[in-house]
C-alpha cells in the first residue's frame, strides 16, 4: 500500500520546475515548505543546479519569499568538487562552469587549469579568428563541466583536447534543458553531449538521476529510502535518481515533464500531481 503524502518523515525536493520557474515562485510552493517546518518535517533541496552556490540559492528562495538558509540545500556543484578533491587532491581542474564554479574549486584547494580567468573569459571580446588561434590544450587532470551560459567554441575545443590527453570527465549533471519564465535553456547536460561527442569520452555524473546526490541528502538528514520521498518535475532525473536511491518518487507537472511524456515512458512514480499547490490541497484533505 502507497502511504500517504502526511506520513513521510522526509521531503527531497527540487527545485526548478517544482519550486519556481527562473524568477517566478510556483503556486503552493511557499505554502508546502511552511508545512514542512510547521510539521516538523526533515527537508533538503537536493538540486542538479551547477551554476549557483548554496548561499545563492538560498537568497533566491528568500528573495522569492521562502526564507531558508543555505544548509537545507545539497547542490550538484557542492558534491562534485568534494568528489574531486577526495579523488584526487590538488588537482588541476578545467572548467566549464560560471563564477560559483570556479569559487568552489578553489574554496576547496583544486588548482585551475584554465588559461584564463573566468572574468577574462567573459571579457573576451575578440574576433572569431582571434579565438580559434587563441585556442590552447590546457594541462588539466579533471574536466568539469557545470552550466555555462558564455560558452563557446574556445571552451568547447580546449575541453575536448584535455579529455582526449587523459584528463577524467566529470559532469555535474545531464539535465539537456533548465526551465525559466517562458520555457526553457539548454542546461549543462546539452553542453557535455558536446564534449563527449568531440573527445569520443562518456563522462562520470554526479547529480540525478546518478544516486550519489540523494543518498549523500539522506546522509546529512539521518533519514532511509523507506521514509522518504523525493519529489522532482523531471522523470528521467529526480523521479529516476529516487528509483535508483530507493525512495518514493512523486512527479509533478509544472515544470520538465507533462502527462504526454509520463504515458511514452516505462519510468512510473508513486505520485502524480499537478503541482505543490495540489500537493497542499491533498494535505489539508488529509487533516
Amino acid at each position: 500500500m502507497v502511504p500517504q503524502i502526511v506520513q513521510f518523515t522526509t521531503y527531497l525536493i527540487d527545485l526548478d520546475g517544482v519550486v519556481y520557474r527562473g524568477e517566478e515562485l510556483i503556486p503552493g510552493a511557499k505554502e508546502f515548505v511552511n508545512w514542512l517546518n510547521s510539521n516538523h518535517k526533515k527537508y533538503l533541496f537536493p538540486t542538479n543546479n551547477s551554476f549557483a552556490s548554496e548561499a545563492q540559492i538560498a537568497a533566491k528562495l528568500t528573495r522569492l519569499g521562502i526564507p531558508i538558509d543555505g544548509s537545507h540545500i545539497l547542490g550538484a556543484a557542492q558534491a562534485a568538487v568534494i568528489h574531486i578533491a577526495h579523488r584526487l587532491p590538488g588537482a588541476y581542474v578545467y572548467i566549464v562552469g560560471e563564477q560559483p564554479l570556479f569559487d568552489l574549486v578553489r574554496a576547496i584547494g583544486l588548482q585551475i587549469a584554465n588559461t584564463n580567468s573566468h572574468k577574462d573569459q567573459l571579457a573576451n571580446t575578440g574576433s572569431q579568428k582571434a579565438q580559434v588561434t587563441n585556442i590552447s590544450s590546457p594541462k588539466a587532470d579533471v574536466v568539469l563541466v557545470g552550466l555555462d551560459r558564455s560558452f563557446d567554441y574556445k571552451k568547447l575545443t580546449e575541453a575536448v583536447r584535455a579529455v582526449r590527453a587523459g584528463a577524467t570527465f566529470i559532469t555535474i549533471n545531464r539535465d539537456a534543458i533548465l526551465p525559466v519564465e517562458g520555457g526553457f535553456i539548454a542546461g549543462c547536460g546539452t553542453i557535455a553531449a558536446a564534449i563527449e561527442a568531440g573527445s569520443g569520452v562518456t563522462p562520470e555524473v554526479v547529480g540525478k538521476p546518478e544516486p550519489m546526490l540523494l543518498q549523500e541528502a539522506m546522509h546529512l538528514l539521518g533519514s532511509r529510502p523507506e521514509e522518504t520521498v523525493m519529489i522532482g518535475d523531471g522523470l528521467d532525473t529526480d523521479i529516476l535518481a529516487g528509483k535508483a536511491t530507493g525512495t518514493h518518487t512523486l512527479l509533478v507537472l509544472s515544470g520538465k515533464d507533462s502527462r504526454e511524456s509520463l504515458e511514452k515512458t516505462s519510468i512510473q512514480p508513486d505520485y502524480v500531481y499537478t503541482s505543490l499547490e495540489a500537493v497542499m490541497q491533498e494535505i489539508k484533505n488529509d487533516f
